[in-house]
């Protein structure tokens, strides 16, 4: 596999510099297929399952390109690679482009974080968890909340409200929308009365927008309280 930063890179700047490879499930054939596509998240999902048997040099090539398109088929590549045979590697492979602020676009995250980082921690240490919090990257720190779903689909509120405690005070939009969407589901999957008590204390570090959306799905009384 080709190595984290330039290696992956240089491999399909070499295939684009020779126009592709012809046939063959090769990172520059991801990038002609999905440049016939309308290049939305429903298009990459689409060529991630036509390539699902990419080699895995081929998609680090795609992960550590400077193409938008190509990193996010890669990241979805990932996500079908875990859910057929889940391996620490595939969340480190991850973990490695993230924290080298190889992630410009939110949804790098959104479609990623749950399974690839937050799922394989149910049940374990949430430590690694709460070390992401602290990074200087903001996209890992988004990493952080969004991966606490895994947690909230299984009805635990006091992983996702303890990573949102520590990144609350947080003024970067690039967090901060995450949280707000992160604590509304916290209330509607796992506990109301938890994220209440937690924005009893908290709303006021949220920023409006942030806010409104973390109390959508509270009774009018209660959401109009914390709004307020």
């Amino acid at each position: 596999m080709p190595g984290p930063g330039r290696d992956g890179a240089d491999t399909l700047d070499r295939m684009s510099a020779r126009g592709g490879t012809g046939a063959g499930d090769d990172a520059e054939a991801v990038l002609v297929a999905f440049a016939s596509t309308s290049g939305d998240v429903a298009a990459a999902r689409r060529i991630a399952r036509r390539f699902q048997d990419l080699d895995e040099g081929e998609r680090s090539a795609l992960l550590w390109s400077e193409d938008d398109g190509a990193k996010l088929i890669a990241v979805l590549l990932l996500v079908q690679a875990m859910r057929a045979n889940p391996d620490p590697e595939l969340t480190d492979e991850y973990l490695s482009a993230a924290k080298s602020e190889r992630f410009d676009d939110p949804a790098l995250v959104d479609l990623a974080a749950e399974e690839l980082v937050g799922a394989p921690l149910v049940g374990g240490s949430t430590g690694p968890l709460f070390a992401l919090v602290k990074s200087d990257v903001a996209m890992v720190r988004r990493i952080a909340i969004v991966a606490t779903l895994g947690f909230v689909k299984q009805g635990d509120a006091e992983v996702p409200l303890g990573i949102a405690g520590r990144l609350v005070r947080e003024r970067n939009d690039t967090v901060q929308s995450a949280l707000g969407w992160v604590l509304r589901e916290t209330g509607k999957r796992a506990s109301e009365a938890a994220l209440v008590a937690f924005l009893d204390k908290n709303a006021k570090f949220l920023t409006p927008s942030a806010r409104q959306t973390a109390t959508e799905h509270l009774p009018p009384a209660e959401r109009d309280r914390l709004r307020g």
